[in-house]
């Protein structure tokens, strides 16, 4: 309902300036038929005129262009107070519309449990965002260019976005940090992220922080402010090109698997939630390839007190709450499985 608003008010911005155009235009040629005054004087003598700054007159006027002058005056202060109302009711709307859904995204915000925070709108942080806006996830973005948040609000409507600065405190209590599940730090300076991690770690000691780290001389400060993982680009990128070199179809099929959003496959994890019926059973008494369409590929469990990845899972493996399984297929088929492990059939 905001748009129409906006736009009305941009047509009756036009309208006003078309007539102040029109007026301009009719006192030209009304001088010069009157008076025979040249084009040049017609133009000032309307435009001093309908303006009403108090100039002299070009020259002495007809008793007729002194009956058309008034009807300059009186229509240039008609259209000159209907600009200023133009002007004046836009940016006055603009204001109450920005101000309307600043509201409405701060109490969206605060709806959110276990959601996750991204601090830093970057390139790093873009790609962050488009993989959540894939996964549907529930994402809350900070960063402090206000146009950088504009414009990536009109790409990801569905996203929240806070325009402030995530190493303060208020504002990662205004994102609901006390209530998120998870916080990704991906600022261009090791120090701001370390300042986030430490205000975010304070705030929710339960919160899974995941951090940048340029320097790798800064990666220990980061886990002992209170980081859960740091990732530093510039050993993944020699990884990476490494990689590249000696695996180059493996690198293709999983930069595949990653980023083409057009694949039906993609590589997602499946909690076995706490009020599962299979509770103890195998992977073929789940039939999980047969009701799902996935495939697992692998089992995170904890044997002993140690987490421990179980790859390429046999079917007589049993499965226990609170396993993530890692499985290959899209969003549809993984919500397919999340409904299966509640309610089979």
């Amino acid at each position: 309902m905001n748009e129409p608003i906006h736009d009305s008010s941009w047509k009756n911005l036009l309208f006003v300036l078309l007539g102040l155009i029109l007026l301009l235009l009719i006192g030209m040629a009304g001088y010069v038929f009157i008076e025979d005054w040249d084009w040049t004087d017609s133009l000032y003598m309307t435009f001093i005129t309908f303006s009403t700054v108090g100039f002299h007159e070009v020259r002495e006027l007809h008793p007729t262009s002194k009956f058309f002058t008034m009807f300059i005056i009186l229509s240039g202060l008609v259209l000159i107070s209907l600009l200023s109302a133009s002007v004046t009711s836009l940016f006055v709307r603009r204001e109450l519309i920005t101000n309307f859904k600043s509201k409405k995204m701060k109490k969206n915000i605060q709806r959110q449990k276990n959601h996750v925070i991204l601090c830093g709108a970057g390139d790093t942080g873009k790609t962050v965002i488009n993989e959540f806006h894939i996964a549907r996830k529930p994402l809350v973005v900070l960063d402090q260019d206000e146009e950088v948040i504009a414009a990536l609000h009109e790409q990801y409507p569905q996203i929240l976005f806070i325009a402030g600065d995530g190493t303060k405190d208020e504002v990662l209590i205004e994102a609901g940090v006390e209530q998120a599940s998870g916080l990704i730090c991906t600022l261009s300076e090791d120090r701001d992220n370390l300042f986030v991690v430490i205000s975010a770690r304070n705030l929710n000691p339960g919160l899974n922080i995941i951090s940048r780290s340029v320097d790798q001389h800064t990666t220990g400060k980061m886990y002992k402010a209170g980081a859960s993982h740091v990732i530093s680009p510039n050993l993944t990128e020699g990884l990476r090109m490494a990689a590249t070199i000696l695996r180059p179809n493996l690198v293709g099929f999983l930069d595949v698997m990653m980023h083409d959003d057009e694949l039906q496959f993609r590589l997602e994890e499946v909690t076995v939630p706490e009020n599962t019926s299979f509770e103890g059973k195998t992977l073929r008494e789940i039939e999980i390839p047969q009701r799902t369409g996935l495939i697992v590929i692998a089992i995170k469990q904890t044997v002993d007190g140690k987490e421990q990845y179980n790859y390429n899972p046999q079917s007589g493996t049993k499965i226990q709450q609170g396993n993530v399984l890692i499985v290959l297929g899209n969003r549809e088929k993984v919500e397919r499985l999340n409904a299966h492990l509640v309610h089979p059939g």
